[in-house]
């Protein structure tokens, strides 16, 4: 079976104390635009690794993947774009990282996200669903052996989402 190749993007999102903690890109397309610490996978990388990778390059912070909160798929240039968004735990005190990537750090609560110029609508909304209607569905893995990690992320159907079901 042929494989198909794929931009493969992550983001670490961190909520601590009701506010969410984002970046301000510091060059490129998206200068002085606001979202969540994100990149690309890097080859041999998990998903999981390259989000807590990108939190720590981009903030300083180390962390814990607590689960899997938001999947964006999207054509470009006629390739597969797939975007993970990861909640995460963040463990001990901010080293600050210093990068030419991010020009600033800063945790924002609900009603301060109204002010920000976001990088996409797809950052806004992952941004305030975290600070609202926060759904994650928890990794189960360790399901088979494997020689490699392997993650499995699910959750019950709502009623309303069941087949036959009323939305």
């Amino acid at each position: 079976m042929p494989s198909l190749l794929c931009d493969l993007g992550v983001a670490a999102r961190v909520v601590q104390d009701g506010k969410i903690l984002l970046v301000q890109e510091a060059s490129g397309t998206y200068q002085g635009k606001w979202g969540l610490p994100k990149g690309h996978v890097d080859p041999g990388e998990s998903p999981e690794a390259a989000a807590l990778r990108e939190l720590h390059e981009e903030t300083g912070y180390s962390g814990s993947v607590m689960g899997l909160v938001g999947v964006r798929t999207a054509l470009r240039k006629d390739h597969p774009a797939v975007f993970l968004c990861y909640d995460v735990h963040v463990e001990g005190h901010h080293h600050p990282a210093a990068t030419d990537e991010i020009s600033s750090t800063t945790w924002f609560s609900l009603t301060e996200l109204g002010g920000v110029d976001w990088v996409s609508e797809t950052m806004q909304q992952l941004a305030v669903d975290g600070l609202t209607d926060r759904i994650v569905l928890r990794n189960h893995s360790g399901l088979t052996h494997r020689k490699t990690p392997y993650a499995v992320y699910r959750t019950s159907m709502s009623s309303s989402l069941r087949p036959g079901g009323e939305r």
